[in-house]
C-alpha cells in the first residue's frame, strides 16, 4: 500500500484540501491562529484531522511539504487494512488470497487511493473506526479493556467526521451477539453497551463544548444545509439510488455472479431476468438525474452515454450489494449481523444529508468482506478471476484520475507560486485555482485587478488576444489537457 501510495503524496492540493493544513497550523502554533478561521467558512468537518496533523507538525515543526500534510490519511489507509486481517484471519485462514483479493480491492480502489493521498478527513475516520469494530470484535475474554480502548478509538472517529455516529449501532450488536452458541451474560451486555455509548458520547460532547467556547462555533457552520431532512422522501430515493450506483462501481460484477448462484430453476430465472430489466429501466431513469457531489468528477474521460451506462450498471450491481447485505441480517455469522447493524443504517443516514460519493467509503470495506466471504459460493476459478479483473479495472482508473489530481494539484500550486514571487498576487483573480492552492491567497490584500487565471484548452490558448504573462499546463499521463493561463483582464469594449 506505501509503494502504491507514497507517488502521489507529494502533489500540490487540490478541492480543498489546504484548510486542513492551515487549521492545524493554528492548533499547533499560537502565532497563526487567525488561520483557523479559513477551515470554519469552508469545511463543515470536525477539528479531528486537523488535531492529528497538528501534533505531526509540533513533532516535525511547520512544513509546507504537501505529504507531511497527507500522513494522517495515509495511516487511515493503514488502519482500514490491519483491521481487516484482524477481522478475517481466523474465517479465512487457509484461504489467505482472500484477504489479498480484499485489501487489493480497497487498496486500488479510486475513491481510497485518492483520499488516502489527500489532507482531507475523508479516510481516516473509516480507518478509525474499523480499528474500532476490529478491537471491540477480539473481546473473547469479556475484559473491559477492549471495549473501552475500542470506544476511545471510535469516539476519535466521530470528531474526525461526524457520519461514523450513524454506525453505532454495530457497537450494540458487538455487546450484545455471542460467540458461536455462547449467550452473553446480561451483566456483561449491559456494561459493554454502557461504554460504547458513554465514552463514545463524552468525547463528542467534550470537543462541542471546547468548539463552541472557544470558537464560538457550534458543531460547524455548515450545519444548516448538511444537516439530515427526514422529509423529503422525493430526494431521499434519489440519493439512496445514486449511493447503490457508486455502492455497486466499488464492489464490482462479483455481486452479480453470487445473486445468479441462487437462480437455479427456470421460474426463478425468469423472476431474475424480471428483476434486473426493472434495475436496468429504473438504473437508467437514476442515470440522468445530477445532484450534488454524485458524479465522476472532471477528470472522466468519456462521453455522457458511457457515464449514464457505468451508473446503470452502478446500480443494478448495488441492489444486488443491499440484497447480500440484508441476506446477512439472517445469518448466525456473528461478524456478518455487526456489519449488517452498522453498514445499513448508515446508508439510510447519509442518504438524508448531502449527497456526495465520499461519504460511501464509510461502508466499502464491511460491504466486501461480506462480499468476498460470500463469493466462497462459487467456483474458485470464477472468483478468482473476476475478482482479479475488478483489481485490474480499479488500477487502471485509479491511474488516471490519480495522473489528473496531480496535474491539476501541481499546475494551480505553480501558477500561485509564480504569481507570489512576481509580487503580482495582489492584482489577480486566481479563482480557478484558489479551490485547489487557496493557503496562499490568504490574508492577500487585494489591489487593483489588473490579471486573471483563465484555465482552457491548447486551442482555446490560441485564441487569447491578451497578453499572457505566464502558463501552467497540465499533464496527464502525458497528455495536456489543460493549461492555466495568467492574462491580461481584457478591457471592457
Amino acid at each position: 500500500m506505501i509503494v502504491l501510495y507514497v507517488p502521489w503524496m507529494g502533489r500540490g492540493y487540490v478541492n480543498l484540501e489546504y484548510p486542513f493544513s492551515m487549521a492545524a497550523r493554528a492548533l499547533s502554533d499560537s502565532r497563526y491562529a487567525a488561520q483557523i478561521d479559513t477551515y470554519f467558512s469552508i469545511q463543515a468537518n470536525p477539528l479531528g484531522y486537523s488535531f492529528v496533523l497538528a501534533i505531526i507538525y509540533k513533532i516535525f515543526g511547520y512544513h509546507d511539504w504537501f505529504w507531511l500534510a497527507k500522513l494522517p490519511s495515509l495511516c487511515g489507509g493503514l488502519m482500514i487494512i490491519v483491521s481487516g486481517w484482524i477481522l478475517t484471519r481466523d474465517r479465512w485462514q487457509g484461504r489467505r488470497s482472500l484477504f489479498y483479493f480484499w485489501s487489493s480491492l480497497i487498496i486500488l480502489n479510486p475513491l481510497f487511493i485518492a483520499f488516502a493521498t489527500a489532507s482531507t478527513a475523508d479516510v481516516l475516520h473509516v480507518g478509525l473506526l474499523m480499528l474500532a469494530i476490529a478491537i471491540a470484535s477480539e473481546n473473547r475474554n469479556n475484559s473491559w479493556v477492549n471495549p473501552l480502548f475500542a470506544s476511545l478509538i471510535f469516539g476519535l472517529s466521530v470528531i474526525t467526521k461526524y457520519i461514523p455516529i450513524y454506525f453505532g449501532a454495530a457497537f450494540i450488536a458487538i455487546a450484545v451477539l455471542g460467540i458461536g452458541n455462547e449467550k452473553r451474560p446480561a451483566k456483561l451486555i449491559r456494561r459493554d453497551v454502557a461504554i460504547y455509548a458513554l465514552v463514545p458520547g463524552a468525547i463528542l460532547i467534550l470537543y462541542i463544548w471546547w468548539l463552541y467556547a472557544k470558537y464560538s462555533v457550534f458543531i460547524s457552520y455548515g450545519l444548516g444545509p448538511g444537516k439530515p431532512n427526514f422529509f423529503d422522501a422525493s430526494k431521499f430515493l434519489i440519493t439512496v439510488s445514486k449511493y447503490l450506483v457508486f455502492l455497486g462501481i466499488c464492489c464490482g460484477p462479483l455481486t452479480i455472479l453470487i445473486i445468479a448462484k441462487n437462480f437455479k430453476d427456470q421460474k426463478k430465472n425468469i423472476l431474475g431476468l424480471l428483476l434486473i430489466s426493472t434495475a436496468i429501466i429504473f438504473g437508467g431513469f437514476v442515470s440522468r438525474i445530477q445532484i450534488d457531489e454524485m458524479d465522476f468528477g472532471g477528470g472522466f474521460p468519456f462521453g455522457i452515454y458511457m457515464f449514464r451506462g457505468i451508473q446503470t450498471v452502478g446500480f443494478v450491481v448495488g441492489l444486488s450489494v443491499l440484497s447480500v447485505l440484508l441476506k446477512s441480517v439472517r445469518s448466525r455469522d456473528r461478524l456478518e449481523r455487526i456489519l449488517f447493524f452498522g453498514i445499513l443504517p448508515t446508508l439510510i443516514m447519509i442518504s438524508f444529508t448531502l449527497p456526495t460519493q465520499r461519504y460511501i467509503m464509510i461502508v466499502i470495506p464491511g460491504t466486501l468482506v461480506l462480499l468476498v466471504d460470500a463469493s466462497n459460493a462459487l467456483r474458485s476459478k470464477l472468483r478468482n478471476v473476476t475478482l482479479g479483473l475488478t483489481v485490474l479495472g480499479f488500477a487502471a482508473v485509479s491511474l488516471l484520475g490519480m495522473s489528473y489530481l496531480r496535474g491539476q494539484g501541481n499546475a494551480s500550486e505553480n501558477m500561485a507560486v509564480w504569481l507570489e514571487s512576481n509580487q503580482v498576487i495582489g492584482q489577480t483573480s486566481a479563482s480557478p485555482i484558489a479551490v485547489h492552492a487557496g493557503q496562499h491567497f490568504y490574508g492577500v490584500t487585494s489591489n487593483e485587478t489588473r490579471y486573471e487565471v483563465i484555465q482552457t484548452s491548447l486551442e482555446g490558448e490560441k485564441s487569447i488576444k491578451e497578453r499572457i504573462l505566464h502558463r501552467e499546463p497540465m499533464n496527464v499521463l502525458g497528455k495536456i489537457t489543460r493549461v492555466y493561463v495568467l492574462r491580461e483582464v481584457p478591457k471592457a469594449p
